[in-house]
């Protein structure tokens, strides 16, 4: 497993957090990221950080602990494979009467770029993506997206946090670009997804459709016209998260997406 990539990974996510409004606070040994608007573990996590021992450990999740109780938030920890010795002991480190593992999450890579014309997505639909700029329309689509109102919808229920994070964005960062698309059909919004990158890696983010639109091949098409961005660009790795073991997965594992890790988000109980 190439850690220092999966360190380049992470490096760029936090980037995109950051340009969404997020504070990032880096201290001596682990970094804190939090959210004004948003309360959910994805938003509010300690990460960055390995430790030889408990009290090492416990000390730093102390000291998150008490920042996160001054902004009101729960304490969690985002634990990635380059935080070697934590990573390879978990059941030492996250007893289960103080943590809980709140989410699983796969980075998933695409490297196969020579067949990516011969990825069939069985779409009908003239599916197109349109730069947008207009962050509040973007921020109320993806809320449709992921509000439908269905208690059994497997995209969930998105903190209503995220809206302002969206509205807020800011170009921050001088090495990395993104860009925010509405996907459409016959010029009608039916959904979103979003490019961040550098010269490097091409990550794809918030792809979100309404739900009257689901199952039709859409998504794979807006996967496989980001691809063909990301190809043109000369950048030779695509990467996306999804949580393990959701439907999601497994279809990018059918146009070739590759596993790269798990990672996982803990809860300070």
């Amino acid at each position: 497993m190439d850690l220092k990539f999966i360190k380049n990974i992470y490096n760029l996510h936090i980037k995109s957090l950051e340009e969404l409004d997020f504070n990032i606070i880096h201290k001596d040994n682990h970094e804190i990221i939090y959210s004004r608007h948003i309360e959910d573990c994805y938003s509010n996590f300690v990460s960055n950080f390995d430790a030889n021992n408990i009290e090492q450990f416990e000390t730093i999740i102390n000291t998150a602990n008490n920042f996160f109780d001054s902004a009101n938030r729960k304490t969690a920890i985002y634990l990635l494979p380059y935080m070697k010795n934590i990573y390879e002991n978990r059941d030492k480190f996250f007893d289960k009467s103080k943590f809980d593992l709140m989410s699983t999450e796969v980075y998933q890579i695409y490297t196969d770029f020579d067949n990516l014309n011969n990825i069939e997505t069985h779409c009908n639909f003239d599916v197109k993506l349109e730069l947008t700029k207009d962050m509040e329309d973007y921020s109320n689509i993806l809320m449709q997206c992921y509000q439908s109102g269905d208690s059994e919808d497997p995209y969930g229920n998105l903190d209503d946090g995220y809206r302002e994070s969206y509205i807020n964005y800011k170009k921050l960062n001088n090495d990395t670009k993104t860009e925010f698309y509405f996907v459409k059909i016959n010029n009608e919004i039916i959904g979103t997804t979003e490019s961040v990158f550098n010269t490097n890696l091409y990550g794809i983010y918030s792809l979100a459709l309404k739900k009257e639109y689901r199952s039709m091949g859409i998504g794979k098409e807006v996967l496989k016209k980001q691809l063909a961005m990301c190809k043109n660009m000369g950048i030779n790795i695509a990467f996306l998260s999804t949580e393990q073991d959701f439907y999601p997965a497994k279809l990018y594992r059918k146009l070739g997406f590759k596993d790269l890790c798990e990672v996982y988000y803990y809860m300070k109980k």
